[in-house]
């Protein structure tokens, strides 16, 4: 059994089929002077060809998956000419004189070996979509064929993968693909999550344990892949397959119906986004606005110069608009942590170092333009701006006296915007859930980001594999920093929503509930199934749990009292938790 990261749900039964992708190593030539020109209209002939290549993929993704989702590969095709790559490989062919595969390679190697050095998650991943136009290019240089082949009706392990090789293998009825390397905010992960791909991502080290043809089991629930399992397992999980199916089936008809208790309470469900093509799922899986959009990627274009203001506006008008009448909750860009920092710092401790708003407020030139955009979108539908690693009063005294100013500007110069625009925090430093009483009077609503609460109360890093089992939501202290969070939003009148991966996890859901959370924000795919919850349960139950929970000293029996009531609830998600999360 290999361990993965769960990013799309299902279960996949079936052969193997290991995927090598292809990347070229070039060696370098010296080309003469008089060879020069032909060697940069073979360079660019293969640009153009590799234009056409994403021309057929857009297409195919948008007859499969429609008009939202091409965004991925719009991107690389402007990749392809951008102004820091396609004049940079020009130069170096002229200037060098060498061949193009070697000025391709040596370019794009270097750009994208700044981008996964910066420790960032979001900039790794995308550093993956430049190796693919890198191979793209060379492939056409040396006149080669795409080849994103596979058997059809096969499971696809692969030590990476592209969005365009799900695309293209999705016309071949793969079950479903794992990989190596890669996280959750991929562009595989988003196309795999679009495309209702079971997939697993960042095993390290899938492709050593299987071959082409054997039979693997892929868990997209818990992130588990069983290699050639025994009959008795696949009885096991071929039961599980079908009850899933059934359970999806069931999901969409939960879609239009309120997230509500049995005894009437109502609980807002919204949805955690980063990427435009994303929006469509707001619709399908019925989410009721935004509670949480990720600025990074629209403000940071693959690690390159800062989109202007006006780009910002653009990005940021077709969210508003894609979830109006609801609500669009936008997180100030958050940088440091494990996010990309491009100022050039390097912290020993980024956890605990410059990161979030204590960037923003040093940084006034990446801080107005994007507050700007922001607050011009909120004039085509409501939007909330979310401050992000905040831990002291004075933080959100001198961002809302910011904000005040430039809406005096924005006034002044007569552009329209909404002028009660909430300003609230993410809940995701000890301090301001344990100051929660006196940051409610000065906020418009409090966010609590379970990630980085659970890792600072707990002291554990959940990215190291030497105290990842330390890392615990579900712990009584953790808890007890909700609750506290949540008691002071009440008594000032203000909301609270969770947007951590809590959020997702159904045996925290009747808990949370129980501590008086008011809104769930998530991946739009789990929705259904955290409104199946919902609905089986009345609010005094969840209290009456959250009880159990706040004075809870071991965390396996609890989980087994929450499994139990799950069962006795009919909820039908018992069946597929793992033995710490669920699905």
């Amino acid at each position: 059994m290999v361990k993965g990261i769960a990013v799309s749900p299902g279960i996949a039964i079936g052969p193997a089929y290991l995927y090598a992708r292809v990347s070229f190593d070039v060696e370098k030539r010296s080309i003469d002077s008089k060879l020069l020109k032909n060697e940069l209209v073979r360079f660019e002939d293969a640009v153009r060809r590799s234009e056409r290549d994403l021309k057929k993929i857009i297409s195919i993704t948008r007859e499969k998956l429609g008009e939202n989702s091409v965004t991925i590969f719009e991107a690389q095709m402007l990749m392809l000419r951008d102004q820091s790559l396609y004049p940079e490989v020009v130069s170096c062919i002229e200037n060098s004189r060498v061949n193009a595969g070697f000025a391709v390679q040596s370019v794009m190697t270097k750009h994208r070996r700044m981008m996964e050095a910066s420790g960032s998650e979001y900039l790794r991943e995308r550093a993956n979509d430049l190796l693919d136009i890198q191979d793209r290019i060379i492939r056409h240089l040396r006149r080669g064929r795409i080849l994103s082949s596979v058997d059809e009706n096969s499971i696809v392990a692969s030590e990476n993968l592209t969005a365009a090789d799900i695309i293209l293998f999705s016309r071949r009825g793969i079950l479903g693909c794992v990989t190596d390397f890669g996280g959750p905010t991929s562009h595989v992960s988003i196309m795999a999550r679009a495309l209702h791909v079971p997939a697993i991502v960042s095993t390290h080290g899938i492709t050593n344990e299987v071959k082409s043809g054997d039979i693997l089991i892929l868990d997209g629930i818990t992130g588990e892949v069983i290699v050639n399992p025994d009959e008795e397992t696949l009885a096991h999980y071929v039961n599980k397959r079908e009850r899933y199916s059934r359970l999806v089936q069931e999901d969409k008809a939960l879609v239009p119906l309120p997230a509500e208790t049995l005894d009437g309470h109502h609980v807002g469900l919204q949805a955690n986004l980063e990427l435009r093509e994303e929006l469509v799922q707001l619709a399908e899986y019925g989410a009721e606005g935004i509670g949480l959009y990720r600025t990074e990627m629209a403000l940071l274009m693959e690690g390159r110069a800062l989109v202007t203001e006006t780009e910002q506006f653009s990005q940021y008008l077709e969210v508003v608009q894609a979830a109006s009448p609801a609500a669009t909750t936008f997180r100030i860009l958050d940088l440091g942590g494990d996010k990309m920092l491009p100022m050039g710092n390097r912290e020993h401790n980024p956890f605990l170092g410059w990161r979030g708003i204590r960037i923003m407020l040093d940084k006034m030139e990446l801080l107005v333009p994007q507050l700007r955009a922001m607050l011009r979108a909120s004039a085509f539908g409501p939007v909330r701006i979310l401050l992000p690693m905040v831990s002291s009063i004075r933080e959100v005294r001198s961002f809302r006296a910011i904000m005040d100013k430039t809406m005096e500007e924005l006034a002044a110069e007569g552009v329209a915007f909404d002028p009660k625009v909430p300003m609230g925090v993410m809940v995701e430093v000890p301090s301001v859930a344990l100051a929660a009483d006196q940051f409610a009077r000065e906020t418009d609503f409090f966010s609590i980001g379970t990630n980085d609460l659970t890792q600072y109360v707990l002291a554990v890093d959940r990215g190291n594999d030497l105290v990842a089992h330390l890392y615990d939501e579900m712990h009584p202290a953790v808890l007890q920093l909700i609750q506290m969070t949540t008691k002071a939003a009440k008594a000032a009148g203000i909301p609270v929503s969770l947007c951590g991966e809590l959020a997702t996890n159904m045996r925290a859901i009747p808990v949370l509930l129980g501590l008086g959370v008011e809104t769930f924000s998530a991946s739009p795919i789990y929705l259904p199934g955290m409104k199946r919850v919902i609905r089986a349960m009345k609010l005094s139950e969840g209290q009456a749990l959250a009880k159990k929970a706040l004075i809870a000293s071991d965390p396996a029996e609890f989980r087994a009292v929450m499994d139990k009531w799950l069962e006795e609830h009919a909820c039908g998600v018992s069946f597929f938790l793992d033995g710490k999360h669920s699905a």
